[in-house]
């Protein structure tokens, strides 16, 4: 079994989509041709898809999409597909209505809106041929950046995390309170299963390895506590005992999900959030331990954890109430910091 091939599930289905968008976006139907970037287009970006540029030219302009399919005959990697798609089709466009529905437009700039856009999220495997892609905005500027492993994490960075995922939990505690049967779906269509943990699991190690380099005087100490931290990510992951603070999660934030644009003078202006197959209904305390466990080294959690658990929740606060909840209610500062307590004991900040 680990000298399968794993192949992409890449077929006509793939080809008609991409015409379809082509059209969508403008292009003359029949006058466009479609390319595929090759240094991309057979790269698996970690167990769970295949990624790809799709370029149309046609019109005297160029298009490019990111394009992700599951690989073929991997049910559980399908599975994992199918909850991404889930998570672009149903959850982020209830979340953008809602945020639309209280005058917090993307414009506006107060709103969540730290995800790439999405043209397509589509997965049938029921048909005669599988019917399986992901389609997604691509930007110039997301290869132009890259976090260099061995540079540590910086304040900078870090408060533009904090906040977009502070507006991402907020919108999980405005819509239970407010739309409680559409958040119903994102709920049960978030539970954790046995692959979502095994997935977890393994990106988690990988991860760890990915980091290895920067935090190459620490290894000794992460070794010692990252099978106990892992277990308290586990806990989080389960609504029993995480009611009733449970949120829709990214569920595997760390420094390489992660798209930052700068200004000209590189000064970090905004973040996006990819990947969220693994994307759950949790404890918020799920994102930021998984964020600071990995991403940050011991000297930055005790030197910066206090204020940037401040700016999360200053974030979420405000933009809560911007959305006709009350953090003091529903997720007060106090409660926050009970529950990363455990956590910041184990990591040492």
């Amino acid at each position: 079994m680990a000298d399968r091939k794993i192949t992409p599930m890449f077929n006509d289905y793939v080809y008609e989509a991409i015409r379809r968008i082509a059209v969508e976006q403008g292009f003359t139907p029949d006058l466009f041709s479609v390319d595929f970037d090759e240094e991309t287009r057979l790269e698996c970006d970690g167990y769970v898809s295949f990624v790809f540029k799709a370029i149309i030219n046609g019109d005297d302009r160029e298009f490019t999409l990111w394009c992700k399919v599951p690989p073929n005959g991997d049910e559980r990697s399908l599975e994992l597909f199918k909850r991404e798609c889930f998570f672009y089709r149903e959850t982020l466009h209830g979340f953008y209505e809602f945020q639309a529905e209280k005058g917090l437009a993307e414009e506006s700039g107060d709103g969540f809106y730290a995800t790439p856009k999405c043209y397509l999220a589509h997965c049938n495997t029921d048909a005669p041929e599988p019917e399986a892609l992901i389609m997604l905005e691509y930007n110039e500027a997301f290869e132009k950046w890259d976090w260099d492993k061995l540079e540590p994490i910086n304040v900078e960075h870090t408060r533009l995390v904090m906040e977009q995922l502070g507006r991402l939990h907020a919108l999980s505690f405005a819509m239970k309170e407010q739309r409680p049967e559409l958040f119903e779906q994102y709920k049960r269509a978030g539970q954790p299963d046995s692959a979502l943990i095994t997935l977890m699991k393994e990106s988690f190690d990988r991860a760890l390895i990915t980091m290895r380099t920067r935090f190459e005087s620490e290894q000794e100490r992460i070794v010692a506590v990252k099978d106990a931290v892992f277990e308290s990510l586990k806990k989080c992951c389960d609504p029993a005992t995480a009611e009733p603070y449970c949120v829709v999660t990214h569920g595997d934030c760390w420094i390489n999900n992660l798209i930052y644009s700068h200004n000209e003078n590189n000064v970090a202006t905004g973040v996006i959030l990819t990947d969220w197959q693994s994307s759950r209904y949790a404890s918020p305390i799920l994102d930021l331990c998984y964020f600071f466990f990995i991403s940050a080294g011991e000297q930055f959690r005790r030197d910066n954890m206090d204020s940037l658990l401040h700016h999360y929740h200053g974030a979420l606060a405000d933009f809560l109430a911007k959305l006709g909840g009350d953090a003091a209610r529903q997720f007060p500062l106090t409660t926050l910091l009970r529950l990363m307590k455990p956590y910041r004991d184990l990591l040492g900040s």
